[in-house]
């Protein structure tokens, strides 16, 4: 397997819909060495740098650090294809945890994993328990394990049901097989919903798991964590229905304060951007942009407007709708290492989404920027739309609406700035997310 190879397969499957740029964290960073008398909290979660789930990640950390704690991030990977990129994971150090670790995924480590777990589910498990699985399988050297041992860690908050599995098997390894070490599960989506969107193969059956037995996989490892929390008001529904006795916590994402004041004092670029679409090589993306250069674009191709398509989704339309990238060819601009100057020049961001799950940290990432913002229904899964309403955003889903609605934001542009930041303020502040996060550590505390 040679490197392109590699770089594509990253490209496609490591890392899920969401923000790029995660702003780096301040310089206000605690020593790297703590002292036995700090309280520590060790977060698990996968190797996704610039991602949605980057920007959760990092909302965790901030609160952690603001709380007192000492903040390690452990990566883990759980895909079969990390055995080939280790060594291209970076990034993961913008996330501002005062220790970074990266724990790796070896050929002979997986192939063992293979054995057992097909051994545990009797070659009867889910797609879902087969990532859990590799994720169990990942190595993390001698001496991190000691560096980690030394903490006085309070808390294991664990990003993803994916890398439960390693979570459980390094409380057992830190402190003992029984350990009560208090275990936080963020869940970020349904995964079972995401798998069967997927149409992912079971490795034991070779065919797609029914959606019945992947949430039963799917309960079944949630309820090995002390409390769960949810980005979305579907999933955190969904979940109080199935694992009713479980503290479950609603958390919305927010977005560092940092990145909006480096994004409204950067330089004004020579050339504004009248509509800025973000997007990561995810399928929703890929029918996102299909369906607004389709059915939107042609409704308003005479007014002269700038689009820009910003992201891995230019090189996934491409490859899967080469005919439509090349009419479109100016309008996208790739992946880009800083995506400031974009926000900068934009007069109106937007996210035509007519599928995905969980919640869109695009969208509440334009809000925070105070950008002027034209979405669909989708563009606010998981979002409270009643709060949303009141603050002025509304959903566009009609193409003849959307295009209409992009003309109003571009023609009142301070207007619509002003409702976006509103909204944000409303319902995704840094103060409503960590008051939801406190509710959730003192749970676990009193517990």
């Amino acid at each position: 397997m040679d490197r392109e190879q590699v770089v594509e397969m990253k490209e496609q499957l490591s890392v899920p819909a969401g923000g790029q740029g995660v702003a780096t964290a301040s310089a206000d960073r605690a020593p790297q060495a703590p002292s036995v008398l700090t309280k520590a909290v060790i977060i698990v979660g996968p190797p996704w740098p610039r991602s949605g789930t980057a920007r959760v990640i990092q909302n965790q950390i901030q609160y952690y650090r603001a709380r007192g704690f000492y903040t390690v991030f452990v990566s883990v990977p759980f895909f079969w294809y990390y055995m080939y990129v280790n060594e291209m994971i970076d990034g993961m150090d913008e996330l501002g945890a005062d220790r970074v670790i990266n724990a790796r995924l070896e050929k002979k480590r997986y192939a063992t994993a293979k054995i057992k777990a097909s051994l545990r589910h009797a070659f009867r498990g889910t797609a879902l328990d087969w990532q859990v699985a590799v994720g169990k399988a990942a190595l993390l050297k001698k001496e991190e394990i000691g560096f980690l041992g030394k903490l006085r860690a309070e808390i294991l908050h664990v990003n993803h049901v994916y890398t439960l599995g390693f979570a459980l098997d390094l409380r057992a390894r830190l402190f003992g097989s029984d350990s009560r070490l208090p275990i936080v599960l963020e869940t970020h989506d349904v995964q079972s919903h995401l798998l069967q969107q997927k149409d992912d193969r079971n490795p034991w059956t070779r065919r797609p798991d029914s959606l019945g037995r992947l949430i039963k996989s799917e309960t079944e490892l949630l309820q090995k964590a002390d409390a769960l929390i949810h980005l979305s008001v579907d999933d955190f529904k969904l979940f109080q229905t199935l694992l009713p006795s479980k503290p479950q916590f609603l958390a919305f994402p927010t977005i560092d304060e940092n990145f909006s004041s480096i994004v409204k004092t950067a330089p004004l670029p020579a050339e504004s951007i009248d509509l800025l679409f973000v997007g990561q090589w995810h399928p929703p993306n890929l029918a996102a942009v299909k369906w607004f250069l389709e059915e939107v674009w042609p409704l308003i191709a005479d007014r002269g407007y700038k689009l820009k398509i910003v992201g891995p989704i230019g090189p996934m339309v491409q490859r899967e709708l080469p005919q439509l990238h090349e009419a479109f060819r100016s309008c996208f601009a790739g992946e880009v290492d800083d995506l400031v100057p974009f926000y900068r020049a934009a007069r109106c961001v937007i996210a035509p989404m007519v599928s995905g799950s969980g919640t869109s940290i695009k969208t509440i990432e334009a809000l925070a920027l105070g950008k002027p913002f034209v979405g669909t229904s989708k563009a606010f899964r998981g979002m409270p739309m009643e709060r949303l309403k009141e603050a002025g955003i509304c959903a566009h889903d009609d193409p003849q609406d959307f295009a209409d609605a992009i003309v109003q934001a571009v023609y009142n542009e301070h207007q619509a700035q002003l409702l976006s930041r509103a909204a944000y303020d409303n319902v995704f502040s840094v103060s409503a997310t960590y008051a939801s996060r406190d509710l959730a550590l003192r749970s676990i505390s009193s517990a």
